[in-house]
């Protein structure tokens, strides 16, 4: 008789590619195997050479705006690039780095999310993850980095190849970078808001008001407490991972905010100026939208659980 497959879901098995893409970018170095996270020794010496790669772009960087500077002198614009440029790296390179080097917390990770789940199963109240927003962000995002890239190329490609290498690595890769990291701290928020919202509206309602009779099915508070502290310690480690990250992300954001809106008043309206914006104000929308998301969840339930005491 054949064994049955069985049908229960682990965290990141419906997010295979986004994790394929994710490891591809450097910024997850655990390899996934039946929709778990497993330790890769190979994944963290290929993060560790995404850092290598951010520093050297971002040395040839510093280097061209070194000349501009000398032949042009419009210190003011080249200024204000090279402090948007470098607020964006930091953002970035904290990524690669708890890839490298926290490889076993986002294990520990991703068995928090599974302890959930079997205790929430146990409960008799099984769950589902549905990714409909991080699916939406990636297509989204995925049109616009091609669009950035055919446009990176088609303006280089009569200057040759080393032009384009150039002009691929200078514009292209840092921003297909910097949406990954976002999708990947959006992908992790969206694990932990899902099951905040499973514990408000399916298991808290049926907790049971009276004392502990040990009968089949009964959920006491303490099973909500236990599951609380599960997803707290988790939120945490997400905090723990990417808050530095988060916060000059969030500059960066700010800053291009400010360089296209003073080219659109300066110069006039431009069509790249607006998609910049645009691709901007959708990234920050998503990334704050997630981190809203769970705040109001985990709110939620600490109300409901001081209810129940």
């Amino acid at each position: 008789m054949s064994e049955m497959k069985s049908t229960v879901q682990t965290p990141f098995q419906n997010l295979k590619f986004i994790a394929m893409i994710n490891k591809i970018m450097g910024l997850l170095s655990c390899k996934l195997v039946n929709g778990r996270l497993k330790p890769s020794a190979w994944g963290r010496f290929y993060c560790a050479l995404w850092i290598l790669i951010h520093c050297t772009y971002s040395a040839l960087y510093y280097y061209d705006k070194y000349n501009v500077l000398l032949k042009e002198k419009a210190i003011k614009y080249i200024i204000f690039d090279i402090v948007r440029f470098t607020v964006f790296i930091i953002s970035l390179i904290p990524y690669n780095c708890v890839a490298v080097f926290q490889e076993q917390d986002f294990i520990k990770f991703s068995d928090k999310l599974e302890t959930y789940d079997d205790k929430a199963r146990a409960l008799g109240h099984e769950r589902k993850d549905k990714h409909k927003l991080i699916w939406l962000y990636f297509v989204l995002t995925t049109i616009d980095l091609i669009r950035k890239t055919y446009d990176a190329i088609n303006e280089s490609i009569s200057e040759g190849t080393m032009a384009i290498v150039k002009k691929v690595f200078d514009e292209v890769v840092p921003f297909i970078i910097g949406t990954y990291c976002i999708l990947l701290t959006g992908t992790f928020l969206h694990l932990i808001g899902q099951r905040f919202r499973h514990l408000n509206e399916t298991i808290i309602p049926h907790v049971s008001q009276l004392p502990v009779t040990g009968s089949p099915g009964e959920i006491t508070v303490y099973d909500v407490r236990y599951l609380h502290n599960v997803l707290l310690d988790s939120a945490a480690q997400i905090n723990s991972f990417y808050g530095i990250a988060i916060f000059f992300c969030s500059l960066s954001f700010l800053l291009e905010f400010v360089k296209n809106i003073y080219e659109l008043v300066v110069d006039g309206i431009h069509e790249d100026e607006i998609i910049t914006i645009l691709d901007l104000l959708f990234q920050a929308v998503f990334l704050f939208g997630m981190y809203q998301f769970v705040t109001y969840e985990v709110n939620m339930k600490s109300f409901a659980i001081k209810y129940f005491l």
